[in-house]
């Protein structure tokens, strides 16, 4: 069921830049955002609280993943608390879909910068508001994700890889840095809500630290650490 009414948090922490924003039923409301990196956490309780004062919230919207492992650890604990605390509904965002949703077109390619040489990344037609994978989201190295040009790239990894991108035909867009916090509103608002208890962290790689009680993934236990 999509939210109707009230406003919906969204919170992303996929990457360095975190953020959060609200929508307002068909428009956007506040936002906030900030290059963290590590202790996002501190940052990010405050900045909420002030962010949602005086505003009526009907749900919460995270991104899930990809993304840095503990950055996305930190966002959903963050979600899951406050949406059990207020009995808020919430929804899981794909945050690779957030940031295709950036932009208008036919073929969007959404990158993170996944280290080691390697990103996060997946195809999208981003079109009249509505992201639509066009493959599945893939952790490699950038010449194993670069579709045919022409198509537009967007995420802060298109920034790192800007070079290599253009080189194949690619246009990377002028927001790379922007956190997509809205987005993953906006498209939390439009998507079913789930039961906090069965929220699950998106992985593409396996991690070295042992996921929190409650936060399961799609793939299998982790064992290995993702990028921080």
């Amino acid at each position: 069921m999509s939210a109707s009414g009230g406003a919906v948090l969204g919170i992303d922490t996929a990457s360095p830049v975190v953020g959060a924003a609200l929508w307002l039923g068909d428009r956007p409301g506040p936002e906030w955002s900030l290059r963290a990196g590590r202790g996002a956490d501190e940052a990010l309780l405050p900045a909420l609280a002030e962010l949602i004062e005086g505003w009526q919230i009907q749900r919460i919207a995270v991104s899930t993943g990809p993304g840095a492992f503990t950055g996305l650890r930190v966002g959903v604990a963050v979600a899951l608390g406050l949406a059990m605390s207020l009995d808020l509904e919430i929804s899981c965002v794909d945050s690779l879909a957030a940031r295709a949703a950036l932009v208008e077109g036919p073929r969007v390619l959404a990158v993170l910068d996944a280290r080691k040489g390697r990103v996060y990344a997946g195809l999208f037609s981003s079109l009249g508001g509505e992201v639509l994978a066009l493959g599945s989201a893939l952790d490699a190295e950038l010449s194993a994700v670069l579709p045919q040009a022409p198509f537009q790239a967007v995420g802060e990894g298109a920034l790192v890889f800007a070079r290599q991108i253009e080189a194949a035909g690619g246009a990377v867009v002028p927001v790379p840095e922007r956190n997509p916090a809205m987005q993953v509103a906006r498209l939390g608002a439009a998507s079913r809500a789930m039961d906090p208890a069965t929220v699950q962290l998106q992985y593409l790689r396996a991690a070295d630290a042992i996921v929190p009680a409650g936060l399961g993934q799609r793939h299998g236990a982790p064992s290995r650490r993702e990028h921080e």
